[in-house]
């Protein structure tokens, strides 16, 4: 059972506690993390998600919901570290931002490695993530236009992706 902290529309906390599945209310909203990964060689990580998830199949960037007392930088690095076994210290994120998303706040991470991560080094959570792979950009943008990227998260990468060029992103 998931929980989270509930804040309202300027998210400000309201000391409320959501357990997920459940209906927000008109007021309410929770915080969601998105985590780039790009490693030491300028290829990005993309996770590819489960066939019972919401757009199945689909690829995208590591994410998911901020838990009940955890800050979004602590929801980031549990985030990386559940869906692809990657563990950072929060002083290795950083921050890119945050956009309004439905019934969420979203806050965007950037995770450079400076050593290179194999593929068979990353541990996968059964249920969200069935697949991964590194991408450098020509090869994302062909995997969009081939409709195998979530619409949402490409909209999403392109507004970071200065920042993600910035870093090393090819």
């Amino acid at each position: 059972m998931e929980v989270w902290d509930l804040v309202d529309a300027t998210r400000k906390p309201m000391n409320k506690l959501h357990t997920r599945g459940e209906e927000l209310s008109p007021e309410e909203f929770h915080v969601v993390v998105e985590i780039y990964t790009i490693n030491a060689d300028g290829r990005m990580l993309v996770t590819r998600r489960a066939a019972n998830k919401t757009f199945p199949l689909l690829w995208e960037s590591t994410g998911g919901s901020v838990h009940a007392g955890e800050s979004s930088l602590e929801g980031a690095v549990r985030e990386l570290a559940e869906e692809t076994g990657i563990v950072v210290v929060a002083s290795e994120l950083r921050y890119l931002g945050e956009r309004p998303k439905g019934k969420s706040f979203l806050d965007s991470y950037l995770f450079k490695s400076t050593t290179p991560i194999e593929i068979n080094e990353l541990t996968l959570q059964p249920g969200e993530v069935c697949d991964a792979k590194w991408v450098f950009l020509e090869e994302l943008e062909e995997m969009h236009r081939s409709g195998h990227i979530v619409p949402p998260v490409w909209e999403r990468y392109q507004v970071v992706l200065e920042d993600l060029k910035a870093v090393g992103l090819k």
